[in-house]
């Protein structure tokens, strides 16, 4: 019988370290970087699945109440949320899992709850069990989002994942060494240009410049920032997130406006991918594709998407998941 117990501070040491043993957690649904947030505050709700006294899934959650609908959420302050499992559950286990969540959320008087799975890309062992799970026990799929990786694993040669017209880009850029492309800690350099990118869609970028630096005291290794230089001015970077054993996420991928049209955006890619090559990594993850907050929130955003292709990337896509419950009065 499966056994679920509340999450608290006192366990985030056994939380943490199963999300890095498990089959497809990420730096995202640890407490250490759910912890991070400076502006907005979450009610922790997040709840370990026992199985003879042995953790066999996580999930992480805040609980949300709004005009005394109470939700349970996975999580508000992360990129991935959702289920986190061990290495190789049966479909029986998963089903049990979906089945005694079902339960733990009518006894806690939960209204709703709202899940937000990762891609299998993710998983070191790609299963789509869990979200036939849900599906097949009314978990109704609310909205879908659409994001673009490269499994850079399958060539020794970046350059091979390319098309044609990108590698010469990318072979002028290099001969021509107008930018200068390296590591960097300068956050505080990098942090304008995001804005200026930012702005030119009309949207504030999802960290401020406080909670960035933070994260990069607490995961110094798996936050990475290539800034990009021309004659000792920086005039561009990426932002990439080591999430697991398996993908670095391409979180921000900026330039200033005056460098649009230098071909610098994909020269930032590039290194990107050299970059997570380089660590073992399997994927890239250029992150969404489509435009969430359009009239259809599916609407594809067709110049992204071929550009990323460019790169050899191809389409992944994260579920969200609801479930209302009726609770009794």
């Amino acid at each position: 019988m499966i056994v679920i117990k509340k999450y608290n501070s006192n366990l985030r040491k056994v939380w943490d370290s199963f999300i890095k043993k498990s089959n497809n957690g990420t730096m995202f649904q640890t407490q250490k970087f759910l912890h991070y947030h400076i502006d907005r505050q979450f009610i922790n709700h997040s709840l370990i699945f026992l199985l003879k006294n042995k953790i066999i899934a996580l999930f992480p959650a805040c609980e949300i109440v709004n005009k005394q609908h109470k939700v349970l959420y996975s999580h508000g302050g992360a990129s991935y949320g959702g289920f986190v499992f061990k290495q190789n559950l049966s479909y029986d286990t998963m089903t049990e899992i979906v089945l005694a969540f079902d339960q733990y959320c009518t006894s806690n008087h939960f209204n709703s709850t709202i899940l937000i799975q990762s891609p299998n890309v993710y998983s070191n062992n790609h299963n789509s069990s869990f979200n036939y799970c849900l599906r097949w026990n009314k978990f109704k799929e609310v909205e879908t989002y659409l994001s673009h990786v490269t499994n850079i694993g399958l060539s020794k040669n970046i350059e091979d994942l390319l098309n044609k017209r990108k590698k010469r880009y990318i072979k002028k850029l290099k001969a021509a060494k107008t930018f200068i492309i390296k590591e960097s800690d300068g956050f505080d350099v990098f942090y304008p240009i995001l804005l200026e990118s930012k702005k030119n869609y009309n949207i504030q970028p999802t960290h401020s410049l406080d909670e960035l630096l933070l994260i990069k005291r607490l995961f110094k290794k798996d936050i990475v920032l290539l800034l990009s230089f021309d004659n000792d001015v920086v005039v561009g970077g990426s932002l990439i997130f080591i999430a697991n054993n398996n993908v670095g996420l391409v979180f921000y991928n900026v330039v200033l406006n005056k460098h649009k049209n230098s071909q610098l955006a994909s020269y930032q890619f590039y290194k990107s991918m050299l970059l997570c090559k380089k660590r073992g990594l399997q994927y890239v993850d250029f992150g969404v594709s489509h435009i969430p907050q359009d009239k259809n929130p599916l609407t594809p955003k067709l110049s992204l998407i071929g550009f990323k292709e460019q790169f050899g990337a191809f389409g992944v896509m994260r579920h969200v998941y609801k479930k209302d419950y009726q609770i009794e009065k």
